[in-house]
């Protein structure tokens, strides 16, 4: 899994750089998908492209947003001349407390597995967003004293921003804040536990709810019920395991809690439609 890396004068895992920096620094890693354990902000201010996330193809143009979370297999191909940010920071760089995790998760720009999509803001409504990223590249730039907490401080600032900006895209405004914080607690939960917890049931004990109230407050929330969130979860993780490099069905299986690889085969195949094998040999083919 890929690191981020910093210069020996850095001292804090966080960056931010034009895509133009990006392209000609890090060219490599739009050869082929490839994933991170740190999050990622790409905004896209001019230029047109495609964005594979989690083996997705999406449509890139001026005013796409992304937020990825760690471990988002990703591919960026943008056609032609291009400009945007892209912002990298690891989990312990912002949640240096319970609400900054907090924060991070009730933005609800990070975490949405099931519902993931890019944001997308008109290009002339720019100035909503791109005043904090000037100001957190400035404070990156210079190394002042307390850089970090400054960088933090900004950081906060624009994705609370951020989240204010595409309010009108997330799939949760419509319901209550009690039943949309719930629903983003579960959805950290499961991203944290996914591999030893596979029943609505250990995450309703974990909230202190009920399975049913559970399943139905997600549902409300996002579409979907909670266990399709679990499902749905594992069987990302099995199909991220198989493009990179761990392609044993048993070692997959042994990995993601299993008890044997007959089990995680038919489980995979009630989710997906198509056994491992199969599945396998497509992405060996492309």
């Amino acid at each position: 899994m890929e690191t981020l890396h910093l210069s020996s004068h850095d001292a804090v895992s966080f960056e931010i750089h034009a895509m133009s920096w990006i392209d000609h620094e890090r060219h490599v890693h739009t050869e082929s998908p490839h994933r991170h354990d740190y999050y990622v902000i790409i905004g896209v201010t001019e230029g047109t492209g495609t964005h594979i996330v989690d083996f997705q193809t999406y449509e890139v143009k001026p005013g796409s947003w992304w937020f990825l979370s760690p471990g988002q297999a990703h591919q960026l191909q943008m056609n032609g001349p291009h400009e945007g940010w892209v912002v990298s920071f690891t989990p312990d760089f912002f949640c240096v407390s319970e609400a900054n995790r907090e924060l991070l998760i009730n933005t609800g720009l990070f975490h949405n597995l099931l519902e993931f999509k890019p944001y997308f803001i008109p290009p002339e409504q720019l100035d909503l967003l791109e005043p904090s990223l000037q100001s957190i590249q400035g404070e990156y730039e210079a190394k002042r004293p307390l850089r970090e907490h400054m960088l933090r401080a900004w950081l906060q600032l624009f994705l609370v921003q951020a989240s204010r900006t595409f309010d009108h895209q997330l799939l949760m405004v419509a319901e209550t804040s009690k039943t949309v914080c719930l629903a983003r607690q579960f959805q950290e939960l499961v991203e944290r536990d996914f591999t030893r917890k596979t029943k609505v049931s250990d995450y309703a004990e974990l909230l202190h709810i009920t399975p049913s109230h559970l399943n139905d407050s997600v549902k409300k929330v996002t579409g979907q019920p909670a266990s399709e969130h679990i499902k749905q979860r594992v069987v990302l993780e099995a199909k991220r395991k198989a493009f990179f490099g761990m392609t044993s069905a048993k070692e997959i299986a042994f990995d993601l809690g299993f008890e044997d690889e007959a089990h995680f085969s038919k489980y995979f195949k009630a989710n997906t439609g198509q056994t491992f094998t199969e599945y396998r040999k497509t992405i060996r083919n492309k």
